[in-house]
Formats: structure tokens, sequence, C-alpha cells
């Protein structure tokens, strides 16, 4: 047997002379290598720790390989076959992914920027485009009918090429109906607005990341008539249809749902006549008329009402509140209102749609009665006032309807008026020249003086049954009333008391 020590080789001890080879991988390396460049191997630790080694050797050998051997085998093929062993005591040694040199500082500090800035930006965008922030700025745009409002809306008909200008129906009629608006966005936060017109649904994408939402819109297809042959057809000012018969029909579109001014014009017994009106359109095949004709309709108001046919001023009612409008162009969508000015304030009546020719078109105001209410108000107070006088007892001032007077007054039996009321009445019961009295009110007029307040003008005659004579008077009153409840109405004050007359009759 031949016993051989494991030993850092070198190119000499194989007839080289310029490199080594390393004794972890084998591979060869220079002379003079600290380190193996193919595994990383500390070749200078190494070769420190096996000088060291051989210096001993010849007194205590501590680290030998016995390897049999034949008289076959010869020192150089031994030497030649031989493979590296780790030498006993050590450690195995690991190949070094970096070569012994630690990562840069600034590539963590990069990495973590990067990651604080991404995750930023994802948060950022988890609420900016959030089914409720996307929803808010489409309303938003709507609303303020800003430029590039188109982007938040979608439709599947490819007729409708959805524009800035074709929204502006839609951001006209939410100007002149505000509270629309806010149904509107209540319906779409749940799904779909009631008429089915407009969903707010999914639609792709923001940035890959993000769920993108439009508010898809079902457009209409209106019907527009006239009776004219030649009248042309006109939508928001533009051209859409000229009729070729005096019974004509086309429909348009297709059309997002809004306010739209729609309009024929043509000749009418030799004069140009143009019917033209501001449709709310949002019903499929909704029919809009455009007869060229003239109606005449009568107007009952409150005297000095100034009168409007679609936003045009057409008179001012009398004194007794009425105004007679003759041949006025026909339109299919003619609404009459009233102002009236009181002081500095002025108030706009209820709007009244006309729909045939000679019609009686009654404007009143909000908040104020009409003139047969106030009639039967002041039947029902001078009733109540005409029992107290017949048996002089405030027990009995309660009229036809039942109410007491002094519900007829803002603080009830504490209104100085009502007072008043009761002492006149008691006064002529224990007056033992007037046998009886009579009462007959006739309302002249009723006016709107601010919100829920109106002035009641009436004229009043007194009628006393004297021994052998009659003497009747008649006073114009003003009284200041105003509405109190959903029908409640109450007198704050009454002035004027001008004499109209004053006659006597002898039996």
């Amino acid at each position: 047997m031949k016993y051989r020590q494991q030993r850092y080789r070198s190119a000499d001890d194989r007839g080289g002379a310029t490199s080594q080879f390393c004794p972890n991988c084998g591979q060869p390396v220079k002379a003079d290598a600290a380190f193996c460049g193919n595994c990383g191997f500390n070749l200078k630790a190494f070769h420190d720790q096996n000088t060291g080694t051989n210096a001993s050797d010849s007194q205590a050998p501590t680290s030998q390989t016995v390897t049999p051997t034949n008289s076959a085998n010869t020192d150089d093929s031994a030497a030649a076959n031989e493979t590296p062993v780790q030498p006993l005591g050590t450690e195995p040694v690991r190949r070094q992914a970096n070569n012994g040199h630690p990562t840069p500082k600034w590539v963590w500090i990069t990495a973590v920027v990067v990651i604080v800035i991404l995750a930023g930006g994802y948060l950022f965008g988890k609420n900016y485009y959030s089914r409720t922030a996307q929803l808010d700025r489409a309303v938003t745009a709507i609303k303020d009918d800003n430029k590039g409002v188109a982007k938040y809306f979608s439709s599947s008909d490819p007729n409708l090429k959805l524009s800035d200008s074709k929204l502006k129906p839609l951001s006209k009629r939410f100007k002149a109906k505000p509270g629309a608006l806010a149904t509107f966005k209540r319906q779409l936060n749940n799904g779909q607005t009631n008429d089915g017109r407009f969903t707010f649904q999914l639609s792709g994408k923001h940035w890959l990341f993000f769920d993108k939402y439009t508010i898809h819109v079902k457009p209409v297809y209106p019907t527009v008539t006239t009776n004219r042959d030649g009248a042309k057809i006109t939508v928001d000012g533009k051209q859409v249809a000229k009729s070729t018969s005096t019974s004509y029909s086309k429909q348009i579109g297709p059309l997002v749902p809004g306010n739209y001014k729609i309009a024929a014009t043509g000749t009418v017994s030799g004069q140009k006549m143009t019917n033209s009106g501001t449709y709310y359109i949002n019903e499929a095949g909704k029919n809009v008329d455009l007869a060229l004709r003239t109606v005449s309709f009568s107007v009952q108001t409150a005297p000095k009402t100034v009168v409007y046919v679609n936003d045009k001023k057409v008179g001012t009612a009398d004194d007794a509140g009425q105004l007679d409008v003759t041949d006025f162009p026909w339109s299919g969508n003619l609404e009459v209102t009233g102002k009236y000015t009181s002081g500095k304030s002025t108030v706009t009546s209820k709007s009244y749609k006309v729909t045939e020719d000679g019609e009686s078109v009654p404007l009143e105001f909000a908040g104020v009665m009409s003139l047969d209410d106030a009639s039967s108000y002041m039947d029902n107070l001078w009733n109540a006032v005409s029992n107290v006088t017949s048996t002089g007892d405030e027990s009995d001032a309660s009229g036809y309807d039942g109410q007491d007077l002094s519900d007829y007054y803002t603080d009830g039996s504490a209104n100085a008026q009502y007072k008043e009321m009761i002492r006149m009445a008691t006064g002529y019961y224990n007056d033992d020249d007037i046998y009886s009295v009579d009462y007959d009110c006739e309302v002249r007029s009723v006016v709107p003086t601010g919100k829920n307040k109106f002035t009641v003008t009436y004229y009043l005659t007194y009628d006393f049954s004297l021994e052998d004579s009659e003497h009747i008077q008649e006073f114009s009153y003003d009284a200041h009333m105003e509405k109190t409840g959903s029908d409640d109405y109450k007198i704050i004050k009454v002035t004027g008391g001008d004499k109209i007359k004053d006659t006597h009759e002898d039996d």
C-alpha cells in the first residue's frame, strides 16, 4: 500500500510553469490568484493552510489519504488520477454569488422609493377611479356643461355619435330643472334611471388596473308633424326636414334625452309663420305637433299682471284681471305665465298650457287663493259675522262651513281685527234703531304680494233695516292674507274702508 498526502498542486508539479488548478472545482487558475475565477474559492487561504500543514508532515502527519496501489501503477499515473479532497477539519467551501462584494446601498434605497411610489399611485388611482368618484365627476360635468363631457358617456346605438354638442340638451334640461339633476344622480347611483334611458355601467379599464364606468345612453327618436307643405323643420336651429304635404310626418333622431327647441316655419295666407317651442324629449315615439295655425284665448288673473306666452310678453291684464289674446301662432307647447310686481318683489304665476282655440286661461300664483276660492272664503267669514249680529253672542261666530270666526285670523281671537269684528257685530245687535243687518261681500281681485302672501280686494255692502227705511252703504276693503299650511289661509289685517256709496230707501 502507498500513502499519498492531498496537497495544493501547481502546474509545476505536472511539468507546467505558469498555472495552477483550483482544489475546489479543478479549473486552471493563475499562480498568484487569491480567488478562483470560476467558483470563487479562496486560493490564498487554502495555500496558507496547506503550506503550514506540509511543514509539519515529517514530524506528525495528521491528514493523510491511504491509496491502494499495485505494481502496475507508476507514481505519475497515480498523480494524474488523484481527485481533490477537502482537508479534514475544514468547512466545505461554497461559491460566492457576488464574488465577495456586498449590494450597494443606493440600490436598496432606489428599490424602496420605487415601491413607495407604486403603492401610492395605486391607492390614489383606487380612490380617483372609484365608482362613486367617477359618477360625481360625470354629474358635475353635465351640470356645468363642461368641455369634454362626452367622455363620461357611451351608447350602443350605431347611429348616435356622442359629442359635447349632442349632450348640451341634457345640460339644458338640468339647468331648467335643477331638482331633476339630484334625482338623476340618485337613480344612476342605483344603476339606472327610472325611465331606463340612462345606465351607469362598467365599460372597460383605466390604466389596466381600475374599473371604468360610463353613463350609457339609450337615445330617443321623436316624430314631428305639420299641416303645411314646404315647411322647414329645425331642431336647435339646424334644419332636419322639409315637409312635402299638408299631413307631413317624419321621425327624427337619434337624440340624447333633453330640452330641444323644435320649430316649423312656413306660409299661412301669404304670411310667414313659425310654430316654435322648447320640448323635453325623453320618450320613445314622442310626437311633436308643429301645425301652422293661429289660436285665440282669454286670460283671467290678478289685475295688472304682465302676461307671457312661451316667455314672450303679449300684454297686461286690465283692472278686472283679464286679457284677450287673439290670432296667436299655434305651438304644440304653448305655455302662458304671468308676472306680478308688488313693491320690490315680482311673483311668477303657475304656467298654463293652451290646448285649443277659444280657451279660457286662469293664471294662478302659488300660495295665493284663486278668485273663486277667495269669494267662498269671504262668504263664510261674513256669515259668521252675521250670526253674531243676529244673536249678540260671540259663541255663535261660525260660518256655513262650521269654522270659527277666530280661525280666519292670525293669532286667532287675540287678533285686533277679530276683536273689531266682534265689537261691530255685537254693537249692531245692541243698537235699538237697527232691526237687522245683511252683509254682501263681492271679491273684486286677488293679487300676490310675496311668497305665500296676497291681498284680497272686496266690496262689502251693509244693508241696515231700520224702523221705516233701509240704509245701504258700500265700502272697499283690502284683506292682507297669507298661506300658513297646506290649505290654510289667514287674514293678517284689513285696510281700506273707502266708501263707495251711501243711500237711504224708504219702506
